[in-house]
């Protein structure tokens, strides 16, 4: 029977269907956003009342929690999206691309954002203020986001930084990347400064090669006992002055969710390099 009322919402979608993706602000839109990043700018800019559904991984802040979800960030269930109406589904990058081409053959209203740094984060912030009707809370978030970072002290010099993403394999990410442009803003230089994509397997030997200064893990599980034992990485500058930092010390959705909150990541990175100068 559910399959039944889905092809009969998808041919009356695919009925009144334009290939003209619209831009025009509604009063009170709803939203279903299948990104925890996206989730958090639309609750920063109080749009959390228009907010449908979300995705399993949005969690932050507290209120999303309670909204009704659609599946996972790289499974969302689309027979259940298009039975909720939405005005507007928001959505990221990288393997959304994907959900993104199924949920256009469907006709549906889909803006995605994918910010690779701040500067981008900033236009992001400004486009769904306008999309949900919250300009004026955009352009608040904006105005502090901008007085904060130009206040942030940097290091005096520059300490060779390697930041770990996942572990099985290893993967990083270039200073193309959101996080890669964190490093950079924060005074940081990312040791591997570009690769083939954004977020990239690498070797181990690459890496010792490289002889971070800092090591930051982003991803659960690695513990600093389990960094120091990794064969051949004894003679690494950050595992012989213990300067490695996982998830235990960083809070790493500062660092790779692009959102409100990637300010406060930027101050983290800055005093932990900032310290490194001063020993």
């Amino acid at each position: 029977m559910k399959k039944i009322i889905f092809v009969l919402l998808t041919i009356i979608l695919l009925l009144n269907c334009s290939n003209k993706e619209s831009e025009t602000t509604l009063a009170k839109p709803g939203l279903i956003i299948l990104s925890p990043e996206i989730a958090e700018i639309v609750c920063a800019l109080e749009g959390e009342e228009n907010i449908i559904a979300v995705t399993n991984e949005c969690d932050y802040p507290e209120i999303l929690k309670s909204k009704e979800k659609v599946g996972s960030f790289s499974n969302p269930n689309i027979e259940k999206i298009v039975a909720l109406h939405p005005d507007m589904i928001f959505i990221s990058g990288l393997e959304q691309d994907v959900v993104k081409s199924q949920l256009k053959k469907l006709c549906l209203s889909v803006y995605q954002f994918y910010p690779k740094n701040a500067d981008e984060l900033l236009l992001i912030f400004e486009k769904i203020g306008r999309l949900i009707g919250k300009e004026k809370s955009a352009s608040e978030i904006i105005k502090n986001f901008r007085k904060e970072l130009n206040a942030i002290p940097l290091p005096k010099t520059k300490p060779k930084v390697y930041v770990e993403i996942y572990n099985k394999p290893l993967m990083t990410a270039s200073s193309n990347s959101f996080i890669g442009d964190l490093i950079e803003k924060s005074g940081g230089e990312n040791i591997f400064t570009t690769l083939p994509r954004d977020y990239c397997r690498v070797s181990a030997e690459s890496i010792v090669k490289r002889n971070p200064d800092i090591i930051i893990i982003t991803h659960p599980g690695s513990t600093k006992a389990e960094i120091k034992n990794r064969l051949g990485w004894g003679k690494v500058n950050a595992i012989k002055y213990d300067r490695i930092y996982t998830v235990e010390d960083i809070d790493s959705d500062l660092l790779i969710r692009a959102g409100p909150r990637s300010i406060e990541g930027i101050k983290i990175l800055s005093k932990i390099f900032r310290d490194f100068n001063e020993k």
